[in-house]
């Protein structure tokens, strides 16, 4: 147990790299479609390139869409919707007839005294009572080009339906003819007095009940068979070389379907699920292998290794979701934002690794996974490659121009491949293709999103930090100018380094810029920032003045943290010095007490050790501007040895030895460095004099 104990402790960071490739294969495998995959590809119009095939069992023969939507409107045409009689209506109406009723009597009777008020009002409630028993119907607009003999069903206050042709039932205009006629047959006198009041009391009380109509064609619908016919077992469903008809095409969508959800009988959740983990561990695995073989940096760090399977996770989930919509946006999925980030963060051979497991996975989910996949493919390796300079926004929208015209392309050849004419190419695809390159467009701003969530710093804020007029660069160079101007030259002589030796030349820059920033705090107390004829160290012990040197270190990380630096830049102020001695003040302190012992460590800068190309590039090129300061007119061969001798001694005390970088690549940094400060300091090669 505790070997087992000791072993976890020891490869904790290896066992957690492998938690998350399997954690991401899990959650990929479960994504992927839960039926058997149907092995043949067929087109109507084409030759079946596989063998004969013989149907396994029986299999209905699924209808067409077309042929399950003529069904359906024949059936609606039989069909009877359903409207909803309101007895409230009738009630409301009729006491608004009696009101307007007793309103107007007295008027009518100035002009007719003998008038019988009550005779009066029962033939105006039964007229209603007649009509709003019958029913004033409200046909909505789908039903208005309804023949008079088309049939309604009209709902009572109990639920029981009474099935009426529409020239049973009132409009109002009907209505009120009808009041009209009856008026007159009872009563023509009243007829001028009645009609207007019975007018004004009509109203519908017949209404839509689109509840109970669309329960009713639900079950109607449901009703309807799926299949027409049927293929026996054993009979063969299309002969090797046939031309696949459109007959012969539903068969084999109808076995498709059979086949996708069936699976013949197997335990198909279990075993299909094991074969999606198999497919996926195995991606997932080879991907694992380049990022350990061709990005080590990645590999080794955890943080970098879960954002890759994390936006190759989150793509997957992504599609398998709009895929399960049957949604036709399957060319809007932006798939390219995966590759777009990874290249931003970790450059192109990551992207395009990552790139191509998405696509493979991809590709096993959606529907026409070799054409979607194929687009996919030529896309995403143009959008790794014109992304070159990603740090500027115009490279941004030149990149999604490419991306944008490779899509087009790729789907217009596919289709007319496929197609064999113009005609029949589906346009609408277009659109969707031009609102993916929009949608690809989110990857710029996800990408400090991401920095933020997993700490990474990108291109894009490292020209941002190296912009001089930053807040921390203002104040150094006002606090500081010797200090500042010390670090640009840095800077320059560090970039131009990183470039030759295909070091990250952003990442040096900004590094080199903030890596004495610790020396804001006490200015004067630095060589670059002192005057003449003033020096602080003059009243101190070689003891005090090494402190405060050393110190500059410790000050420059607090303050690049309260302003909230990234740490790759800390990192710079960190190890520029490196665990080196402040030789000066040392060697100082033996030669004015040779009696009394030193000890080196109040001399020493606390560390660590430069840990990367790019930060022993910045400690040598600050070593090296900062001795060259000390020199006088120099000529060319003592810049050159003065250059020599620096970083020999960094080499001497090894300062690099926790650096990838190789002797080869510190002889290219040399010369870079020689040839930069000879121009800097305008050095002179000495000629050999005249004999003329």
């Amino acid at each position: 147990m505790n070997r087992v104990f000791v072993t976890i402790v020891n490869r904790h960071q290896d066992i957690l790299r492998y938690i998350i490739i399997l954690g991401s294969t899990l959650v990929i495998s479960f994504f992927f479609p839960k039926s058997g995959i149907f092995k043949y590809d067929f087109e109507i119009g084409k030759p079946w390139k596989y063998d004969n095939l013989i149907a396994p069992l029986d299999i209905g023969i699924l209808k067409t869409e077309q042929q399950i939507m003529e069904e359906k409107e024949w059936l609606l045409e039989g069909f009877s919707p359903y409207y909803r009689l309101d007895l409230n209506v009738a009630e409301s109406q009729k006491k608004k007839f009696i009101e307007a009723f007793h309103q107007k009597l007295p008027e009518v009777r100035q002009q007719s005294a003998d008038i019988d008020s009550l005779e009066n009002l029962q033939l105006g409630l039964s007229i209603l009572d007649t009509i709003f028993s019958t029913g004033i119907i409200s046909l909505i607009d789908e039903h208005k080009s309804f023949p008079p003999s088309k049939e309604i069903a009209v709902l009572t206050q109990d639920n029981t339906a009474d099935k009426k042709p529409l020239s049973e039932l009132f409009s109002i205009k009907r209505a009120f003819d009808f009041a009209k006629d009856s008026l007159k047959a009872a009563s023509r006198d009243a007829l001028g007095f009645m009609l207007p009041l019975i007018e004004r009391a009509l109203a519908y009380n017949v209404f839509y009940d689109d509840a109970t109509t669309k329960k009713f064609q639900d079950e109607l619908f449901d009703n309807i068979s799926l299949t027409r016919g049927i293929v026996q077992q054993g009979e063969l469903i299309i002969a090797k070389g046939a031309i696949v008809t459109p007959e012969k095409y539903q068969m084999l969508v109808s076995f498709r379907e059979e086949y996708e959800g069936n699976v013949f009988g197997m335990k198909k959740a279990q075993i299909i699920y094991f074969g999606n983990f198999l497919l996926t561990l195995i991606v997932l695995t080879i991907l694992a292998v380049l990022l350990k073989v061709f990005s080590r940096e990645v590999w080794e760090s955890n943080r970098k290794h879960l954002l890759v399977y994390f936006l190759i996770t989150v793509m997957i989930v992504l599609i398998s979701t709009l895929v399960d919509t049957d949604l036709p946006i399957l060319y809007a999925i932006p798939v390219c934002i995966v590759p777009i980030v990874l290249r931003t963060f970790f450059g192109t051979t990551l992207a395009l690794h990552a790139h191509i497991a998405l696509v493979l996975l991809s590709s096993f989910i959606v529907p026409d996974g070799i054409q979607f996949a194929f687009l996919q493919f030529i896309a995403g390796m143009v959008a790794i490659l014109s992304n070159v300079r990603s740090y500027y926004w115009s490279q941004f929208f030149l990149s999604n121009g490419f991306i944008l015209l490779t899509y087009l392309l790729g789907y217009f050849a596919l289709a007319v491949m496929q197609e064999g004419t113009f005609h029949d190419i589906n346009f609408a695809n277009f659109g969707w293709l031009g609102l993916n390159v929009l949608l690809t467009l989110l990857a710029y701003p996800l990408v400090p999103l991401l920095e933020k969530g997993f700490g990474f710093v990108s291109d894009i804020t490292l020209l941002e930090l190296s912009d001089i007029n930053k807040p921390l660069l203002k104040e150094l160079s006002i606090k500081a100018p010797g200090t500042f101007q010390h670090s640009l030259q840095v800077s320059y002589l560090a970039e131009a380094a990183a470039s030759e030796i295909g070091a990250n030349t952003l990442l040096v820059k900004a590094g080199a810029l903030y890596h004495d920033i610790g020396k804001m705090n006490n200015p004067l107390y630095f060589i670059e920032n002192q005057h003449p004829d003033i020096n602080p160290h003059d009243e101190l012990t070689f003891e005090e003045s090494a402190k405060i040197i050393i110190g500059h270190v410790k000050e420059g990380v607090h303050m690049a943290k309260k302003y909230k630096l990234p740490d790759v830049i800390i990192d710079f102020i960190r190890t520029h010095h490196g665990t080196t001695v402040v030789q000066y003040f040392y060697h100082s302190f033996l030669k004015n007490f040779p009696q009394e012992e030193a000890d080196i460590e109040d001399f020493r800068y606390p560390g660590p050790l430069p840990y990367s190309k790019e930060t022993a590039i910045v400690m040598m090129a600050d070593s090296s501007e900062a001795a060259s300061r000390s020199l006088r007119n120099p000529s060319s061969s003592e810049m050159e040895n003065l250059v020599e001798n620096i970083i020999n001694s960094k080499i001497k005390e090894n300062q690099l030895v926790n650096s990838n970088i190789t002797f080869k690549e510190i002889t290219l940094i040399k010369k870079v460095f020689k040839k930069m400060l000879n121009s800097i300091h305008h050095a002179r090669i000495a000629y050999p004099e005249s004999n003329e």
